[in-house]
């Protein structure tokens, strides 16, 4: 079995370039459309795959051009892939849109991905059983989600989920979860907090710490992302990068996340990794076409770090 199970999805996104995006009502002109494969759960398992980390997914494709796109993105990295099953609706599709800052949109049109359900969820329980980690997000059913949760909790199996798209979850669910990488938004939506400065975002992690969520590791952006233990709290920096198209950057992060604390790097030190991962991606447009390798991640924290010192 893999150290590390994605569990999650798949999206092809169709990304539209814009100026500025549309006000209610508004039509404009934009710049062009392309297609991307992504999700957040397959971006994930590539992201953990190109870092070296060994790893499965377990999704569900549609029995169309689509899903063929990742079957063979999936062969081609390397990614174990018995578990990804079929079905007769279409892969789902995204419409994204990006502005001229490199901000994006997403609407996302689930479609096979909510096929997922009990049923596979139950052929796949040993997975989760031996894995030593479980990496979650939100685009599957949040009923099957749950279930994942608990089923891994139960196992003594490590949870690492990223809460987005954000929703609301129980605080019997945030308190089974031993890793959570929410953005601010998604923070303050998990808490009913406010998340607009840095110090509305430690009371609102501390706040998911009360209810018994082993670590928070919040993405605030080009400032980095700050971690809350119960025993620490640190806004760890981030990398200045000029940004080309941000989807995909915090999958990215999660996956880069992972990767470092199965191989046994300190949660700062895993967080430092993730966080030149996150920063290569936004350089580059697209979702699984941005996602870095480990040579190329390693090769950035080396010239940032030799630059650090030429400055000093």
């Amino acid at each position: 079995m893999s150290k590390i199970t994605v569990i999650g999805s798949f999206v092809m996104d169709n990304v539209a370039k814009m100026v500025k995006f549309p006000q209610a009502g508004e039509t404009i002109l934009g710049e062009s459309l392309e297609l991307f494969p992504g999700g957040k759960g397959i971006n994930q398992c590539v992201s953990v795959a190109r870092l070296g980390g060994d790893v499965e997914m377990v999704g569900m494709l549609g029995k169309d051009a689509n899903g063929e796109v990742f079957r063979k993105i999936m062969k081609e990295d390397g990614i174990k892939a018995d578990n990804v099953f079929s079905c007769d609706k279409p892969t789902a599709v995204a419409q994204v849109q990006i502005n001229a800052e490199g901000q994006n949109r997403i609407c996302v049109i689930p479609s096979a991905n909510f096929v997922f359900g009990f049923d596979e969820l139950d052929k796949v329980d040993s997975v989760i059983k031996e894995t030593e980690l479980v990496i979650l997000q939100l685009e599957l059913r949040l009923d099957v989600t749950k279930e994942i949760i608990r089923r891994a909790h139960g196992y003594g199996v490590k949870v690492l989920l990223n809460p987005a798209p954000a929703v609301k979850l129980e605080k019997e669910i945030l308190g089974m979860v031993d890793y959570i990488t929410p953005n601010e938004t998604e923070l303050s939506i998990l808490t009913d907090m406010p998340t607009d400065t840095d110090e509305e975002v430690i009371a609102a992690a501390k706040e998911l710490l009360s209810y018994g969520t082993k670590t928070v590791v919040a993405t605030i952006g080009s400032r980095g992302a700050l971690i809350a233990t119960q025993d620490n709290v640190e806004i760890i920096s981030g990398y200045k990068v000029k940004a080309v198209d941000t989807v995909a950057a915090g999958d990215s992060f999660n996956g880069a996340l992972a990767v470092a604390l199965t191989e046994g790097k300190t949660l700062k030190e895993a967080v430092q990794f993730a966080n030149a991962m996150g920063a290569l991606t936004v350089t580059e447009k697209g979702a699984i076409p941005s996602l870095h390798t480990r040579v190329q991640v390693e090769e950035f924290i080396g010239r940032i770090s030799d630059q650090k010192i030429k400055e000093s």
